[in-house]
Order: structure tokens, then sequence, then C-alpha cells
């Protein structure tokens, strides 16, 4: 036989299997208590917080999700776009975790937001445009709350030493690699293959120091 078709064919056998396994784990995670907010970021971390409550009827003890809410990117109108938005993420942030309590998982979950870039400090008119540095939410039971971490930056534009422009373009100064390495570690991750996963950390942490890259997570 094609050992192309063969190969083939045993890998759709084994996605419908491993679909209808799926299915029926998802189907025995009784409703949530907790009401989400009618928008598709609150309905996909709802579908997470399932998939979560399943991991044992999945056989999984580490999953990683991806969750995306496009539509940044304010040009125009900012002030009314971010009040929306901000209110949307903020509900079904809430919303997740009120979920996880449920089923007693809120301090085995991590939720980080990251962007590829950030916006300017100063208007256009009627928005911000692209810019460098911006902000990070890490949130659940296991991070220790009620901080900042990393350097918040100043909002003045002349003689700032954070901000490159007059436009406010803002230097990072935290990598997103540090928060990567730090959940990779709380994953279980060993020190010594940080480097390999993530091949800049030593500009920024040094992986055998004995101390966690931020911080942030107990």
């Amino acid at each position: 036989a094609n050992v192309f078709k063969q190969t083939f064919g045993e890998l759709t056998s084994q996605a419908l299997d491993n679909l209808a396994v799926f299915q029926k784990a998802i189907a025995a995670v009784p409703p949530f208590a907790t009401t989400f907010t009618d928008h598709h970021l609150a309905h996909d971390l709802q579908m997470v917080a399932k998939v979560i409550a399943a991991n044992a009827d999945l056989n999984v003890s580490r999953q990683t999700f991806y969750v995306e809410f496009h539509g940044w990117d304010h040009h125009n109108e900012v002030l009314n776009n971010q009040e929306y938005m901000l209110g949307v993420v903020s509900n079904a942030i809430s919303e997740f975790f009120s979920a996880l309590t449920e089923v007693g998982l809120q301090d085995n979950v991590t939720l980080f937001t990251i962007s590829d870039f950030a916006r300017t400090l100063t208007s256009n008119g009627k928005g911000s445009d692209h810019a460098w540095g911006g902000n990070a939410i890490v949130a659940g039971g296991a991070v220790k709350g009620k901080e900042i971490y990393g350097t918040y930056p100043d909002l003045y534009l002349s003689g700032n030493p954070l901000v490159t422009s007059s436009r406010g373009h803002v230097i990072p100064t935290t990598a997103a690699d540090l928060y990567f390495a730090e959940m990779a570690l709380w994953f279980g991750v060993a020190p010594s293959d940080l480097s390999l996963i993530f091949p800049n950390i030593t500009n920024f942490y040094s992986p055998g120091s004995g101390t966690p890259p931020l911080g942030f997570l107990l």
C-alpha cells in the first residue's frame, strides 16, 4: 500500500476517534451557573473553561489555549472603542474565572494577554497610532495580584528616557520573553531548557540564577 495513503488514513481515523472522546468529555461537563456575556470573546472563554473542566476525562494535566479579540487598531474613535472593548475584556475574564471557581480550578489556570504592538501616547486627532511598549494582563489564582511588573512609564514626552519620539513611542522595559518564561517554569519546564524554547531569554534573564524571571506566580 502507498505509505502516504496509509499514514493519512490512520491519522484521519485517529482524529475522528479523538473527536468522539472530546465531544463525550465536553458533554459530561455540567452547565456553569455563571452567565456569560453574549460576545464571541466570552463564548470562547466559556468553551475554554469547559475543556479545562473536562481535563480528567481527556486525560491531560497541562493545556494551552489561544483566544483572539481583534479590532484594537484604533486610529479613530479611540475613546469610544476602548470604553466598549475594555468592558468586553473585563466581563469575559471575570466570567471565565467565576466558572473556573465553580469547578475548583481557579488556582490551576493562568490567563495572559499580549499584543504584537501598542499605541502612541499622543493623539492623531481622534485616535492613536502604532507604537511599541504597552500593557499586559496576567490573572489567575496562582498570580501575585495587584502588582505592576516592569516600569510604568511617565506620560510626558520631552526628556522622557522611555519615549523615543514626539508622538510618544514608549520603549518596553519588560520583554514578553520574561512573561512566557515565567509561565513555562510554572508549567514544569526545567530552567536549563528555557533557552531552547526562548532563544533570546538570556538577553533579559539568567536561567541558572535560581530566581524567577519576574516573580508574578506563586
